[in-house]
């Protein structure tokens, strides 16, 4: 966490989103900075990406694969202290023999935040090619006060709810979300911006790309979202590369906290005792389901 700062009360917000194609950084890079000069000319300055955007989803990454994706990383971060911007969006971080799927936040040239993804997409086995991470994120931005999520994460309350009590305004969401299943995908952005009342924006990518599980070509619907804190989708993907531009009003969050105040409403001693009440049967499925996962 970084010191604090003080964000306008407006400014504009975009999702960058483009076809991420797997291990071709040069053309993913290309489609970034393609995407954020578009948001820029928008007069965007907090800019969200895909997930995985310069290398997308592989079995393994060797090194000179990794050595591109740093340097398109540092690309990344030059176009934020070059346009006063802040972005996030998700890559690899190779860690001795560990590969973390790791968003890092920008905050016009400054490294604020790296948030490695907590829940893995077991369906398409990435927990057999990536290590979980342990720890959210917030981040302290010239443009408010970030919680980050990966994706899957979005499936998950627990977390968006600790950003939501740690004082978050602002939900990012790197995403590739696949078309079979974008209805959870639209659905859930706005339930995470209307029980936490705050603003939420969730890139998806565009285009396909083969499962890691068994080959099979996976649509993207590019379809990410800005939602504000009542639910309200300011902005929309329409499935091709581009930026979906829409302004962030922080006032909202203080309003709609104040007419509904579920803060103060809340009734944290009951959710203890469930949660300590169910804590040993959640720990025994998941060493159940971890341990068929090794016996694979």
């Amino acid at each position: 966490m970084t010191g604090p700062k003080q964000p306008p009360d407006e400014f504009l917000a975009a999702c960058v989103q483009f076809d991420v194609r797997p291990g071709d950084v040069a053309a993913n890079t290309a489609a970034m900075k393609a995407g954020v000069d578009e948001a820029v000319a928008a007069g965007a300055s907090l800019l969200v990406l895909p997930e995985l955007w310069s290398t997308s989803f592989l079995p393994q990454f060797d090194a000179d694969l990794v050595s591109q994706a740093e340097a398109a990383e540092q690309e990344l971060r030059e176009l934020s202290r070059g346009g006063s911007l802040t972005i996030v969006g998700s890559a690899i971080e190779v860690e001795g023999d560990q590969v973390f799927n790791t968003a890092r936040v920008y905050d016009r040239g400054e490294h604020v935040g790296s948030y490695r993804k907590i829940h893995l997409f077991s369906p398409n086995l990435e927990h057999r090619h990536h290590s979980r991470g342990e720890a959210p994120c917030i981040a302290d931005t010239s443009c408010g006060r970030l919680g980050l999520l990966i994706c899957y994460d979005l499936r998950f309350p627990e977390l968006t709810r600790y950003y939501f009590h740690a004082g978050a305004e602002i939900l990012v969401v790197p995403g590739q979300w696949p078309e079979a299943r974008a209805q959870h995908w639209r659905t859930l952005l706005r339930a995470r911006a209307i029980e936490n009342e705050m603003f939420v924006i969730g890139c998806n990518r565009t285009g396909q790309e083969p499962s890691l599980r068994n080959g099979d070509a996976m649509s993207f619907p590019g379809d990410g979202r800005i939602i504000d804190p009542t639910g309200e989708i300011l902005a929309a993907g329409s499935g091709e590369a581009g930026a979906a531009v829409a302004p962030i009003e922080l006032r909202k969050i203080r309003t709609m906290r104040r007419i509904l105040p579920i803060e103060l409403d809340q009734r944290p001693q009951v959710y203890r005792q469930l949660f300590d009440a169910m804590l040993p049967t959640m720990l025994e499925r998941c060493r159940e389901n971890q341990a068929g996962d090794a016996g694979d």
